[in-house]
């Protein structure tokens, strides 16, 4: 506020003021001069300050006075005091209670009731007070307290108005939704909080590698780019200054290297140190772009499935991508050998050597046949000391192509065969090398018990075996021998539909230490068997028993009774378990996870006992038809629950989905 308004509000308050002290002044002497006889010390305009004589003897006369001072200030400032917390209308009571009091019954109020933070005229002035005759000291304090209010006040919208247009600058840019596509189009509502963080911007990471962008960066027509960034991210972003330590700290994934990543402990001289610190400018955002250093830490907001999309932005991008193996991890990369065949041979080496140059270890060849084996020795060479792990689906590769496939990946210790019709017993006894780990047999049609033997002697080292066979009989687990038993941790016999009880006999006694089994679709096992398992399997920590529908309660009696280490049960379509059976279940305070996919005798009174198993964190009912929703709402005991499917289930309705999502907040509900 400027000096010429100041001086006006000052005139006009003094003004209104006169007129109000000489008023409340005037009936105030003329009240004391007809209740204490002029023991008052007050007078004149009724606002001088009375005598210590006057102010001891009559406290009437004094808390009258402190009346009209606190009527003064309220009638300027609005009617609440400057100093006080209070609302206007607890003081306006406070104060008139007190003034009624003074008048009419002063032997009673010796001590009368004061403001908190405001003294009484009675007292001592504060320290550095002036007093001026006629009340002009409280006049100019009221009248400054009016004009801190009025600045203080501007300041505020000032402020608010500044955070309102920052706010609306950040939702007006281009967003990217929780797929990454693109969303070109109106900005979206502004229904975030002011204080809320702001998502992380192609600026804010930027800002975060210390990359200056003059003006902006961006032109005031051109998009802006941003991603649905981690908290980190956000607090950054959200940081108006900081130290580069400070920053990097907020960023996500610190333990990734990236060119910042020993800022703040490295050696280097002052000279490299400042030009880490200043960068040198950005003037575009097509610079940005393709700036490494910013690139480097983009990329890292994507999984490794979408990055395959942004390496087919750009060049620069791909390089970029294909520089850093950590951006690839956890992917599969799978050849459709029908498209290589159409390629040029120089073509096909490119593409291999890109999977190199990615950090892949592992490839996956779909359709293949001994000529794309063949091509595959000739084309990757690199493949003999990188590739550690090989997936055949679907082909028609002979014995022939896949002993020489396998003879030139020398660092092979990982094979899967699916759907390989081709592949006899006897090529597996010509290919399989000792350094193999694990073993995947699935759908190949000529694949029966010898080829179990040819595992159980040829792989002393095997850790996972998995088969999935349905000419397999209880004698090929004979050929298990104690020199797996201790190596061979996993065994995975799917749709084994020749299995009974004798093959569980040859299995926990040749493979007392397993920890993970699955009998899925093995449909001749019996609760003996399981019993078998409970009593010598003891290391089990996750157990599938899906599709044996011979599986009664009594299997899982035994489970809970001897497998103390079990953290996965899996009994999907086992049809004769009912909540006797889920009873027993609940008394396993290891399981975290449990499957009763399609069990139709499972009702509301099986759910009431899982739902003391607290550490259960993976449940699904999905099909099963007699749960009703009052049973299925009583899951909101589950605390820790992080999974929860019910897809057809009749019970289920939107309105229960609406219930669990609103009491398990942290739950992925799978309608």
């Amino acid at each position: 506020m400027s000096s010429i308004s100041a001086q006006g509000v000052v005139e006009r308050a003094s003004a209104e003021l006169s007129k109000r002290i000489n008023g409340l002044g005037l009936r105030s002497k003329h009240h004391h001069s007809s209740t204490s006889g002029g023991a008052g010390g007050g007078g004149g305009g009724g606002g001088e300050s009375a005598s210590p004589a006057g102010a001891t003897t009559t406290p009437a006369a004094s808390s009258g006075k402190t009346s009209v001072m606190e009527r003064v200030t309220n009638a300027l400032c609005g009617g609440g005091n400057s100093n006080s917390n209070s609302g206007s209308n607890s003081s306006n009571s406070n104060t008139s209670s007190a003034t009624a009091n003074a008048a009419t019954s002063p032997a009673s109020n010796a001590n009368p009731p004061q403001t908190p933070d405001k003294p009484s005229r009675g007292s001592s002035p504060s320290p550095g007070g002036i007093t001026m005759p006629g009340g002009q000291s409280q006049v100019q304090n009221s009248t400054h307290h009016l004009l801190q209010q009025q600045q203080q006040q501007q300041q505020q919208h000032l402020q608010l108005q500044q955070s309102q247009q920052q706010h609306l600058q950040l939702q007006a840019s281009t967003l990217i939704n929780s797929n990454h596509h693109v969303m070109v189009g109106p900005a979206p509502p502004t229904g975030m909080p002011l204080g809320a963080p702001p998502t992380p911007t192609v600026k804010s990471i930027a800002k975060q590698m210390n990359i200056t962008i003059p003006g902006g960066g961006v032109n005031p027509g051109s998009p802006t780019f941003s991603t649905m960034g981690m908290v980190a991210a956000q607090k950054a972003a959200a940081s108006a200054g900081g130290t580069p330590l400070q920053l990097r700290k907020q960023l996500p994934n610190p333990h990734l290297h990236h060119p910042y990543g020993t800022m703040g402990i490295s050696t280097a001289s002052p000279l490299i140190m400042q030009h880490q610190l200043h960068p040198p400018p950005i003037h575009s955002i097509e610079q940005l772009m393709l700036d490494d250093r910013f690139l480097s830490r983009f990329f890292q907001y994507f999984s490794p499935y979408e990055r395959r999309v942004l390496a087919q932005v750009c060049v620069k991008w791909r390089d970029t991508l294909y520089r850093s193996p950590r951006y690839w991890s956890g992917l599969l990369p799978t050849l459709q050998c029908r498209e290589l065949r159409q390629m040029p041979g120089c073509d096909r080496g490119k593409l291999y050597n890109s999977l190199i140059r990615r950090g892949f270890h592992a490839l996956g060849l779909v359709g293949a046949s001994d000529e794309d084996a063949l091509d595959v020795v000739h084309s990757f060479p690199l493949a003999s000391k990188h590739v550690h792990s090989l997936s055949l689906r679907c082909s028609s590769i002979s014995d022939r192509g896949l002993e020489t496939l396998l003879d030139h990946l020398q660092s092979l210790f990982e094979l899967e065969l699916a759907g390989c019709n081709e592949v006899t017993e006897a090529g597996l006894w010509a290919c399989l090398t000792p350094r193999i780990v694990s073993l995947s047999l699935a759908d190949c049609i000529n694949i029966a018990d010898e080829a179990v033997g040819a595992v159980a002697q040829l792989l002393p080292s095997l850790y996972e075996f998995s088969l999935q066979a349905y000419h397999v009989t209880d004698a090929a687990l004979g050929y298990f021998s104690p020199k797996q038993s201790h190596s061979l941790s996993i065994l995975r016999l799917q749709s084994c539909w020749e299995l009974t009880n004798h093959g569980i006999v040859n299995i926990v006694h040749s493979l007392p230490h397993l920890t993970v089994l699955s009998l899925s679709g093995c449909s001749k096992l019996t609760d003996d068997g399981v019993e078998l398992i409970a009593e010598n399997l003891q290391k089990l920590r996750a157990l599938d028993l899906s599709w044996c529908p011979r599986i009664t309660d009594a299997s899982l009696e035994y489970i809970a009774c001897d497998l103390n280490q079990l953290e996965e049960l899996t009994l999907d379509r086992c049809v004769h378990i009912t909540d006797i059976g889920v009873g027993y279940i609940s008394t396993m305070l290891s399981l975290t996870a449990l499957f009763l996919r399609w069990c139709s005798q499972v009702r509301d009174f099986g759910l009431q006992h899982l739902c003391s198993m607290r550490n259960l964190q993976v449940l699904s009912l999905a099909g099963c038809p007699l749960l009703t929703s009052s049973g299925l709402s009583s899951l909101i005991q589950l605390r820790h629950l992080q999974e929860l499917e019910l897809t057809n289930c009749p019970g289920a309705s939107h309105e229960l989905f609406d219930y669990l999502k609103e009491h398990l907040p942290r739950c992925l509900i799978i309608e």
